[in-house]
């Protein structure tokens, strides 16, 4: 088969981590990674997504950075996204808001973890697993990794699992996660749309602001055109934004609920999705008389608080209330009651 050599960098965001020791260490022949027709190793070190003492995730050389404005729910877990394109491919501007163009043989990776002490992220973190998806002749498929206990490396599963976290938040306070490890068939679902599987955080209006990531402070759209990695898009400005639901100085209440109900619940109610009986529309750009939000706004509020599995909404990703998301979405269902 022929080999490819992945490549390419970029002058903004790259995260370094500085937690682990160096016993750890994986090392790599070069920053390079060198691939026949992507595929799933059995192990993540295979995959050459990170580079040096693994536990750090540090990306590849070849690897890149993102991160998205407003985010997806999963019991308060703290997330690492990154995306390689193959050397001298670029994702292409579609003419719209949502996913651009991919080339195959993009991989998509978003690792999930807790810090020990959320007051004090050098003391480390718990790795729980990196979610991939790689696109292989014009399709999407995922797969996860599952960290193992000396936070070494990651190995390949299909299965779901629970995870029991202990972790100190920010407030000083310890807190138990159940945290539920998706299934391969779990993933689908979420990421499914007419039969079809796509990625769900890399649409251009969840990318189109400026990540505080450390390093440089651009609009995140702006700089992947200038290393080339984006190409067609004449400008951030014609990509709308996708508002930040914590942002209450910025949005109103109506704005920050859509934008959440959007993140974190249209993937399964549009068209399309993996549930359509309900005639919902949840995604931001709907007008709101064609939702179904205000015709099931006591389903909203009673399945957001919801811990029962097969009650709570979303029924995927979490195991507890997500507590300040709950109190503004309180805050919208009773607005929307007085809306003419």
């Amino acid at each position: 088969m022929k080999k490819i050599s992945l490549l390419f960098t970029l002058s903004i965001a790259v995260l370094l981590y500085s937690c682990g020791d160096d016993d750890d260490y994986i090392p790599m022949d070069d920053d390079t990674m060198e691939v026949e027709d992507l595929t799933f190793e059995t192990s993540l070190s295979e995959m050459g997504v990170f580079q040096g003492t693994f536990s750090n995730l540090t990306p590849a050389t070849d690897v890149q950075l993102y991160e998205i404005n407003s985010t997806l729910f999963t019991d308060y877990a703290a997330k690492q996204r990154l995306i390689r394109l193959p050397e001298g491919e670029s994702m292409e501007y579609a003419g719209n808001d949502f996913l651009p163009d991919f080339p195959d043989n993009t991989l998509i990776a978003k690792t999930f973890y807790y810090n020990i002490d959320d007051r004090e992220p050098a003391l480390g973190k718990q790795i729980i697993e990196t979610r991939i998806f790689l696109k292989i002749n014009g399709s999407w498929e995922a797969g996860d990794y599952i960290w193992n206990e000396a936070q070494t490396d990651a190995t390949y599963r299909e299965t779901s699992s629970e995870e029991n976290i202990t972790y100190i938040d920010a407030d000083g306070e310890t807190q138990n996660i159940n945290y539920v490890i998706p299934s391969k068939q779990d993933c689908a679902t979420c990421h499914n749309n007419g039969g079809n599987t796509f990625p769900i955080g890399l649409k251009l209006r969840s990318m189109n602001f400026n990540p505080m990531n450390g390093t440089v402070n651009q609009n995140q759209l702006q700089a992947f055109t200038d290393s080339g990695i984006l190409t067609g898009l004449s400008s951030p400005a014609v990509v709308s934004l996708l508002p930040d639901w914590t942002d209450d100085a910025t949005y109103d209440i109506f704005e920050r609920a859509r934008a959440y109900i959007d993140v974190n619940c249209a993937h399964c109610h549009q068209p399309g999705g993996e549930v359509t009986n309900f005639d919902l529309d949840f995604r931001y750009e709907t007008p709101f008389d064609d939702t179904g939000i205000y015709a099931n706004r006591g389903e909203i509020e009673s399945r957001t608080q919801s811990t029962i599995p097969t009650f709570r909404m979303p029924q995927l990703g979490r195991s507890i209330v997500h507590e300040e998301a709950v109190t503004m979405l309180l805050e919208y269902l009773e607005a929307i009651e007085d809306l003419p």
